[in-house]
């Protein structure tokens, strides 16, 4: 439901309402929404670090085997922490999850169903990313060994291209899940911003795509050659794979931040939807709290009242007037300012 902005709304247009009961506690979608921006902070983290490693390994050369393996070892320790962020980041956006999963219908059907999409895309993304996570931790541990011994082209060559591959669709399906979470709940004008970061996202993971592939190429071409190489060259190469790696996820910072922005705006919204229903809500009549009961009446008279009125009399006697309107769903009456009826829930103004 739509309703007219509040007073001091900075944004201006309607501002979303939830439906009953949600306005009795604060709505699921709301605590989601929030919850996420503490997962979307935690996604720029983690992009940040990743877009570290990932061009320091591309773009840092180094010219003896000593500097490489020292630069593939910090490598590494950057990427156990990594994934303990990444472990972290999996919690708080599983709590994100189940909230807004929860709340999906507190906001109207259109809500629920890009809510539902939302969760879709979440479930995907977590798989890939993780698929993806476990091939580096493979490649941390045994990849570098496989590619510096043994002849020929070994499977393991292929397998960063193959992680690149699966991060970038990871990050993709999150910046859906991101995109419809709020998809009919965000101001309007920011429609725009949202669909920028979900292609931005996928579009620089190809750039990763790229880049690893041609590193890929190359290693590809130096063990298939007659020739002797160096261990250099075989540690350079590895180091620009494993780090390659993580340039989707890192890339993957431009979208995040642009989705923040989009979050932290909608929370705003919707509280002030919120409050504005909150504000419109009378007291409960249908509830009376034991302190307001009216008092006992008084005792009747001992003698016998006079002879009853005329049937014509109390046939002319008019019924007291409503007060206010009436539920279309369970007839109750209910207060004019009232949004919601207090007896079944249901929206007595639209």
């Amino acid at each position: 439901m739509q309703a007219p902005a509040p007073m001091g709304y900075p944004y201006g247009g309607p501002v979303p309402m939830p439906y009953m009961p949600a306005v009795i506690v604060k709505p699921e979608t709301v605590s989601g929404i929030r919850t996420y921006q503490i997962t979307l902070v935690l996604d720029i983290i983690f992009a940040t670090f990743a877009m570290i490693i990932g061009l320091s390994a591309v773009l840092i050369v180094t010219s003896d085997t000593a500097g490489a393996f020292s630069l593939a070892a910090l490598l590494g320790a950057s990427v156990c922490g990594l994934v303990i962020v990444f472990v972290l980041n999996f919690i708080v956006s599983l709590m994100s999850v189940l909230k807004m999963h929860h709340g999906a219908d507190e906001y109207g059907p259109e809500h629920a169903k890009n809510a539902t999409r939302g969760v879709v895309f979440k479930w995907l993304g977590t798989g890939l990313s993780t698929i993806a996570t476990v091939l580096v931790v493979y490649l941390l541990i045994i990849g570098t060994f496989a590619l510096v011994g043994g002849g020929g082209v070994p499977a393991t060559t292929f397998v960063p291209l193959l992680v690149t591959i699966f991060w970038t669709a990871g990050v993709t399906c999150k910046g859906q899940m991101y995109r419809h979470m709020v998809r009919a709940l965000q101001p309007p004008e920011l429609r725009f911003r949202a669909d920028i970061a979900s292609i931005l996202i996928p579009g620089l993971g190809i750039v990763g795509i790229g880049v690893v592939g041609f590193v890929t190429l190359r290693l590809i071409a130096l063990l298939q050659t007659q020739g002797p190489f160096t261990s250099t060259e075989i540690a350079q190469l590895t180091q620009d794979l494993i780090g390659g790696t993580f340039l989707p996820p890192g890339f993957a910072i431009v979208g995040y931040v642009l989705f923040l922005t989009v979050y932290l705006r909608t929370s705003d919204r919707l509280s002030q939807g919120l409050h504005q229903v909150h504000a419109t809500m009378p007291a409960w009549p249908a509830y009376p709290m034991p302190m307001m009961a009216p008092p006992p009446p008084p005792a009747a008279p001992a003698e016998f009242p006079p002879s009853s009125p005329s049937p014509s009399v109390s046939m002319s006697s008019p019924a007291p007037a409503p007060t206010g309107i009436e539920c279309p769903q369970c007839h109750q009456p209910v207060a004019p300012e009232a949004v919601f009826c207090m007896n079944c829930g249901a929206r007595v103004k639209m």
